[in-house]
């Protein structure tokens, strides 16, 4: 119980409201991007490398986005996840939020590893920072606040499916032009989140309990055939 008070609470910032586990997130990834800058072996044992992975460095699914070598890549992280992750987390609940933050940071990594059994090349490439995740709850956010603007460069104004869109395209943009084995988590974390908010895996499977519902239909109706009709051709006809 004391932990979830804890959690509810909230902190007046550039004059906001923080909750705690936003404020919790930015807090762990500026502690350990400072500590990762002054020793680099703090870093090197959080990072994510996906062949350390396959031996067996597994805590590496999770701690690889509290890491942010750049310094305005993490002063961005950091307003990105007070303007976007404030309202998601009042609206999922903090815990819920949390645990939203660290599952696509493991589903992103996870998937990233598959990619380097297709891939070897990419398994001693080092992946670090948020923004992965970052990028996965701004789309969270267009699609539960679908009426609200944010302006881009705080010149373009977007919202709800056009920001999602422009988060898209960047990401791809930035991977056409920096390395696309780069930006796998990135495309994964932003697909996990579009799969889980449009439904995706739900309209799956019932669109596949339809088709094979439609498919015994047919196969029992194949089986019908015409009562020779009666002597009326008024009357119905009918089938056996």
């Amino acid at each position: 119980m004391p932990r979830s008070r804890w959690l509810d609470r909230r902190y007046a910032v550039l004059g906001g409201s923080l909750t705690a586990p936003v404020a919790l997130l930015i807090g762990a990834t500026l502690v350990a991007s400072i500590l990762a800058a002054q020793a680099r072996g703090v870093a090197f044992a959080g990072v994510l490398v996906p062949g350390l992975v396959f031996q067996g460095q597994a805590w590496r699914l999770l701690t690889w986005v509290l890491f942010e070598q750049d310094p305005l890549g993490l002063i961005f992280a950091g307003l990105a996840l007070f303007w976007f992750g404030n309202d998601l987390a009042r609206v999922w609940g903090p815990g819920r939020f949390l645990a939203v933050y660290f599952a696509l940071a493991g589903a992103a990594a996870t998937a990233t590893c598959l990619v380097t059994i297709a891939w070897p090349a990419l398994g001693t490439t080092v992946y670090a920072g948020p923004w992965a995740v970052v990028d996965a709850l701004i789309i969270a956010w267009a699609l539960s606040f679908p009426g609200r603007n944010i302006f881009v460069y705080f010149v373009l104004p977007l919202s709800g499916k056009n920001l999602v869109y422009a988060t898209l395209g960047g990401t791809l943009l930035f991977a056409l032009l920096g390395g696309v084995g780069h930006f796998v988590p990135h495309f994964a974390a932003q697909l996990v989140t579009l799969a889980v908010l449009r439904g995706a895996p739900a309209d799956m499977w019932r669109r596949i309990r339809f088709e094979l519902a439609y498919r015994g239909w047919r196969r029992r109706a194949s089986r019908l055939r015409e009562v020779p009709p009666p002597p009326s051709r008024d009357n119905p006809r009918w089938y056996h």
